[in-house]
């Protein structure tokens, strides 16, 4: 589902939680595995999210799991007697003042935590995972999370560089589920059941891919059935039916307008009747004043997606076609395959919940820039009529008046700059992405690039990354946005470097060069100005100016030489495969709820026991074992242990048998070599749904082991 050179083999991803979270592991590896996104999941040690955040971040990403009332529980809290292991005599649980005083205390130390963390992790994911129901219905305890949680989310989503994820983007995105396991909280502080853990593994992996994928740029949308029900052209203006899914479908697309992306309507209708529906239907969410072109006609809308991209000058790779007919999908499917085209369901609330639920439209952070991205274009729709009606290049940068300012950057420019890098491809020297806190922490120069013409502002356009080394200004990264190219800004920058060396008394410029599929722009301009290459190593060549001759750096057109048309469009290079987008779509209708993900990442193969030498019993727990290990065994006689089964994966199948069979095993069976297909089901057999004797104390002892008192354990029984 990537699209571009964005897989990192060796990713690293940490993971820290305020409890046992390694069941995480198994749908982040399937995630990984489906998306083509490399990455290396390694669980911080139990209940270390301070050390984790406040020590050396991740390279890769930071994933904080947090639910606050484990901190209560981490100070001493008793969860059967009450706060702090008072003996209340109620024996239901319950955090007590103290412990309510110790959530509250460390929910300002994780802010500031994280605050300071966000300066340093490249990527820093918080995740703040929902309460024990019990203590949610707990008249004290209830409110009082509640209330922390609200006060977490507000604190902690003002962070800059924090990407926050709450029951919004676990619960209530994916539908309810029975998310908390409390045997296995009890047991091992494993709170939540298998399909929760699905879910929360399925929320942080949509937040890693939007991290680290390219975002899309446009959305095609149809009108028929789509913004609206019923068809223009035959029930008319006042026959077609907006409700509120169509309405919350608008608003949708307004919010993905105001974060930066175009939109477009695309519709096999004539185009006055189209626009009497926006001028006409007060229940429309969206206006034309949102959209950056519309189009209605009867021509194939692959040659309309193709003539927008012309038009706006992007490639066919950064449009997203939206439409409820399967031909007009199949079509675009045939004719633009670089374009990622989603079939909507018919029904409005079925198209609603799979935009929800397309993973390339996730917005992560929005810039000023960003909002004002459909004016921009506007304006540049300005610019070429006016290159259309001058007769050369000279004239036509003459009209528009260039101001071209390079100034160091100031910090609420961060993000913008930050995006420049992941963006930019054609105008980019080296194209090596960084996030915000990567160019904070870089320790090099950082100078933004504005323009602005007699048609208004371009806004941020580009970025300088520089610093000294010995006489010469060396410049790291050096890029601009398409949209300014071919107008001489490319030199008045470079020219501006010149004058910022000779200022400092610095006899050279120094250029690197990467060679990218798509750079080709970026390295004619530097091979044009500097000649040829004075080092070459790893595929990366340098290319250096004298100062002077830098600062003299103009642009020149030819006097007789006709204002060119508008670049060709990038195209995909490489060009996402269809079978990425069919996951994009498979993600957006199918595994939208918890059920679904949880048998699509659990999916297992059938015990192999032949069924006429194992009973039903031995079934059950080969299956669960299957379940749990991710390797059926063979035999009923196959060892726990032998087939790789550790601590937590013993917490994992008593709380599955437990919730499947009614049946507490005995937990002196378990930690020993005794412990295969044929003794548990003999033992799950013989408890015929009676609990355990004397259970609490035995799950004591299971919480207190290791892995290595496990294997001495095994050990000592096997000699």
């Amino acid at each position: 589902m990537q699209t571009g050179n964005t897989a990192v083999s060796n990713f690293p991803v940490v993971v820290t939680a305020t409890f046992v979270a390694e069941s995480l592991a198994t749908p982040l590896a399937w995630w990984s595995a489906e998306l083509d996104l490399p990455q290396e999941v390694t669980f911080a040690p139990y209940g270390q999210v301070f050390q984790q955040l406040l020590g050396v971040p991740a390279a890769g990403a930071t994933v904080a799991l947090i639910r606050p009332e484990d901190w209560a529980t981490a100070a001493g809290r008793d969860p059967e007697r009450g706060a702090a292991g008072a003996d209340t005599g109620d024996p239901a649980p319950g955090l007590g003042a103290d412990g309510r005083a110790t959530v509250a205390s460390a929910a300002d130390d994780l802010v500031e935590a994280v605050r300071v963390a966000a300066g340093t992790t490249p990527r820093l994911i918080v995740v703040l995972c929902p309460a024990s129901p019990a203590l949610l219905a707990d008249p004290v305890d209830g409110p009082f999370l509640r209330a922390t949680v609200r006060r977490l989310a507000d604190d902690l989503g003002a962070v800059a560089g924090v990407h926050l994820l709450t029951d919004a983007d676990t619960l209530d995105a994916y539908g309810p589920c029975g998310y908390a396991d409390e045997y296995a909280d009890r047991l091992g502080h494993v709170p939540y059941t298998p399909e929760f853990f699905t879910v929360l593994g399925t929320a942080v992996m949509r937040r890693l891919h939007a991290l680290r994928t390219p975002r899309p740029k446009v959305l095609v949308v149809d009108a028929d059935n789509t913004l609206w029900d019923g068809v223009v052209g035959e029930d008319g203006v006042d026959g077609i039916h907006i409700g509120p899914d169509r309405r919350a479908l608008h608003e949708l697309l307004v919010a993905q307008q105001r974060a930066g992306r175009l939109i477009c309507v695309s519709s096999k209708n004539a185009e006055a009747d189209v626009r009497a529906v926006f001028a006409g239907r007060p229940e429309m969410g969206i206006g034309l004043s949102h959209l950056t072109a519309l189009r209605a006609d009867w021509r194939p809308k692959s040659a309309t997606v193709r003539e927008l991209a012309a038009e706006l000058d992007l490639g066919l790779d950064s449009f997203v076609f939206l439409d409820d007919s399967p031909v007009e999908c199949g079509e675009m499917r045939a004719a633009c395959p670089e374009v990622l085209t989603v079939q909507l369901p018919a029904d409005a609330a079925g198209a609603l919940r799979t935009l929800r639920h397309c993973w390339p439209l996730d917005v992560l952070a929005v810039t000023d820039d960003d909002r004002l991205r459909t004016e921009h274009y506007r304006r540049e729709r300005q610019r070429r009529e006016l290159r259309g009606s001058v007769g050369t290049v000279a004239e036509f940068v003459a009209g528009l008046r260039l101001t071209v300012t390079v100034a160091p950057a100031t910090p609420d420019q961060v993000e913008r700059l930050a995006q420049l890098t992941q963006r930019t491809n054609q105008f980019n020297l080296t194209t090596v992405r960084r996030t915000a806190a990567e160019l904070v922490r870089s320790g090099l120069e950082c100078h933004a690039v504005e323009v602005t013409d007699r048609f208004g502002a371009y806004g941020i356009v580009g970025l300088v990354l520089s610093t000294t080394a010995g006489p010469a200004l060396a410049v790291d990264t050096f890029l601009l946005s398409c949209r300014v190219l071919g107008r001489g800004v490319e030199h008045r920058v470079l020219a501006a470097l010149g004058e910022l060396a000779l200022a400092r008394g610095l006899a050279d410029v120094t250029l690197p060069v990467v060679a990218s599929a798509k750079n080709r722009p970026a390295r004619d301009f530097v091979h044009d100005v500097a000649g040829e290459p004075v080092a070459e190593a790893d595929g990366r060549q340098l290319f250096r100016l004298p100062a002077a001759t830098a600062a003299g750096v103009r642009f020149r057109p030819p006097a007789a030489a006709t204002a060119p048309p508008p670049p060709a469009p990038a195209g995909a290079v490489p060009g996402p495969p269809p079978a990425a987008w069919r996951l994009v779509e498979r993600i957006a209708t199918e595994l939208r709820d918890a059920a679904a993900l949880h048998a699509a990442v659990h999916a297992r193969p059938a015990s192999p026991l032949p069924l006429g030498s194992a009973t039903g019993t031995e079934l059950t727990v080969a299956q669960l074992w299957t379940d749990v290990l991710g390797v059926p065994p063979r035999s009923v006689h196959d060892s726990f242990f032998a087939l790789g089964g550790q601590s937590l994966h013993v917490v994992q199948f008593m709380a599955r048998v437990r919730a499947v069979l009614g049946v507490e095993l005995p937990v002196e069976l378990l930690f020993t070599p005794a412990f295969t297909v044929a003794q548990a089901a003999g033992s799950i057999d013989a408890a015929g749904g009676r609990a355990a004797t004397d259970l609490d104390g035995l799950l004591a002892e299971v919480e207190a082991l290791s892995d290595d008192e496990v294997a001495a354990l095994l050990a000592a029984e096997s000699g």
